[in-house]
């Protein structure tokens, strides 16, 4: 039953801020929840109660799932994929990108920055031409897991 109960540290963690910001919402907030063990000095809250009471406020901490990988097609009809794509559009329309960043898996089969990017399929945006005059690069390898 103790795994069910944080203080007040444990619940700033969970919004993303100081535990200072949590006592003052408890003093400040009447619908904030009761403590329900502990001590004055360190209280304890049912975690339900409190993941609720964030959730009601809007100050919980919630990690956004991250954006699905886009596939690159490279001079030669090779692919590889990119993890955490990032594209900085032109100022001058949206047909073209400037940058495109992200990361490639460490063993992916490019020689960079020699090969050229001819397209970028990145979802949720309309397939991009590439080519070295039409964008630029901000590619980084993802390093190998260390051996377990």
């Amino acid at each position: 039953m103790d795994e069910d109960l944080v203080s007040l540290s444990q619940i700033a963690r969970l919004a993303g801020v100081g535990r200072a910001a949590v006592a003052n919402w408890r003093r400040h907030h009447v619908d904030f929840p009761p403590a329900v063990g502990g001590t004055e000095e360190s209280p304890r809250f049912q975690l339900a109660a409190a993941e609720d009471w964030l959730r009601i406020h809007g100050k919980i901490f919630e990690a956004e799932p991250p954006p699905e990988p886009a596939t690159l097609a490279l001079e030669g009809g090779r692919t590889i994929t990119l993890h955490f794509p990032r594209l900085s559009h032109s100022p001058y329309g949206q047909e073209t990108f400037e940058k495109l960043g992200g990361f490639i898996d460490a063993d992916a089969p490019v020689r960079w920055p020699r090969d050229d990017v001819q397209r970028a399929d990145v979802p949720g945006h309309p397939p991009f031409p590439g080519g070295r005059r039409r964008c630029g690069h901000q590619l980084r390898r993802i390093p190998d897991a260390p051996a377990t």
